[in-house]
């Protein structure tokens, strides 16, 4: 009966409170403070301002809890085996005196807090946590993913919903969905929709690995949207995925050659005008009807348009406008978000992002946070390679695309869907799971 009590469904409590604290951080992603003065100030009392509200005073009501429990077992913990939480920890912190001493707003310390919670959560979790338990973190990490990806629904459904539409890059502000919030643009969706492949690789291994047809059809699928969302940086972190994913599989003769190029690119592209052959000829103005205002058609083109003078997308730009700007502050930054107090929008690189809201002293220990993650990536890349551990091969491929993504852009140099992912994953190699 004690035994019982003490576990439940093969966990403590105490990992129960971690796990349950773990997914508050996930659904607390597009919160802030300004949520709950919106409804506990403001009094603006709808179904939306309540549930956003709640996402994130739940997550700042997780920070001393996670805190007391740090303290509890702080000599319990390793810290010479926890470089990435130290790195990740000063990083934050150094965000603190920009908030103070800028005109920033305070409020952005809501992001610090998020980030804490992940970090206190993983510090206690390698204590806490058996080796066997540990993979609930991927499947809540997969399940998040599938979430995103279907409140996004609205994004397809308007794309199919349009006669001349042609690519899914346009932004689908589908705030319904989303709470309330922007949907993620095209950049963000087709990033959730690789990693949700990459990552059911890992929690439906045995299952796709029986069943090849059905992982190549969910393949097409995947790769599909990523190129009708036309992101030029997911369209690269794919490729490499795919490269990376030949050589893993060491299947280098000339039937495996044609079969990694049809089955890789031919195919998914194949698949994609099929679709908008499909579309075009199926399509039916009365039974399609999009009311007007609800589609910005950006183009009719099936490739996304490029300015002939600019092929970041403004983003040289935007780089430039930090260095220029950083100057006052260039000791600890702006705070978080300090990018968004600067330029008025992301920096759109992780490098930039950490000397906007750290100075240069947070850009050091992020500097050496990414180092980390390089080296023990790449160890653990040539481990995988020779014991052909395919779990290991993909939680290392996950985090190489973060760190590349991260260099257009901010990706987990915030608090965001990529640092959740890179910091989990991480911590899976760091804890050691595999056979």
């Amino acid at each position: 009966m004690i035994k019982i009590n003490k576990k439940i469904l093969g966990y403590s409590f105490t990992e129960i409170f971690l796990i349950c604290a773990y997914i508050i951080c996930w659904l607390s992603i597009s919160t802030s403070y300004q949520d709950i003065i919106n409804v506990y100030k403001d009094k603006l009392l709808d179904f939306n301002n309540i549930i956003n509200s709640t996402r994130q005073l739940l997550n700042i009501l997780l920070f001393p809890l996670l805190l007391i429990l740090f303290f509890k077992n702080y000599k319990n913990i390793l810290f010479s085996n926890e470089t990435v939480f130290i790195f990740s920890f000063f990083y934050f912190l150094i965000q603190l005196p920009g908030l103070f001493f800028t005109e920033n707003s305070l409020l952005n310390i809501c992001y610090i807090i998020s980030a804490f919670n992940i970090l206190l959560i993983f510090i206690l979790a390698n204590i806490y946590f058996k080796k066997e338990n540990y993979s609930v973190f991927i499947k809540i990490t997969f399940l998040m993913l599938v979430l995103i990806s279907c409140l996004n629904y609205k994004a397809i459904v308007n794309f199919f919903q349009v006669e001349e539409g042609y690519v899914l890059y346009t932004f689908f502000n589908s705030s319904e969905t989303f709470m309330g919030k922007d949907s993620p643009r095209s950049t963000g969706s087709s990033r959730t929709f690789l990693f949700l492949f990459i990552v059911s690789l890992i929690v439906f291994q045995r299952f796709l690995k029986k069943n090849y047809i059905t992982k190549n059809i969910f393949y097409f699928l995947i790769a599909s949207l990523i190129i009708l969302f036309q992101s030029r940086t997911t369209l690269v972190l794919l490729i490499f995925f795919l490269i990376l994913n030949f050589l893993f599989e060491k299947n280098f003769s000339f039937n495996g050659w044609m079969k990694f190029f049809l089955i890789s690119f031919i195919m998914p592209i194949i698949f994609v005008y099929s679709t908008l052959i499909l579309k075009a000829n199926t399509f039916n103005e009365n039974s399609f009807a999009l009311e007007e205002g609800n589609f910005n058609v950006m183009n009719s083109q099936t490739i996304r348009p490029m300015d002939p003078e600019t092929y970041s997308s403004g983003r040289i730009d935007d780089w430039n406008s930090i260095i220029d700007k950083i100057d006052e502050s260039i000791i600890y930054g702006y705070g978080s978000q300090g990018d968004r107090f600067m330029i008025q929008q992301t920096a759109s690189n992780g490098l930039l992002y950490a000397l906007s809201s750290s100075g240069i002293l947070g850009l050091l220990f992020f500097i050496f946070l990414s180092l980390n993650y390089f080296f023990v990536i790449c160890k653990n890349f040539l481990s995988s390679f020779k014991s052909n551990n395919k779990e290991k091969f993909y939680i290392s491929t996950i985090i190489f695309l973060i760190l590349l993504r991260s260099l257009l852009e901010s990706s987990y140099a915030v608090f965001s869907v990529d640092f959740i992912i890179i910091y989990t994953f991480f911590s899976i190699l760091n804890k050691k799971i595999f056979n």
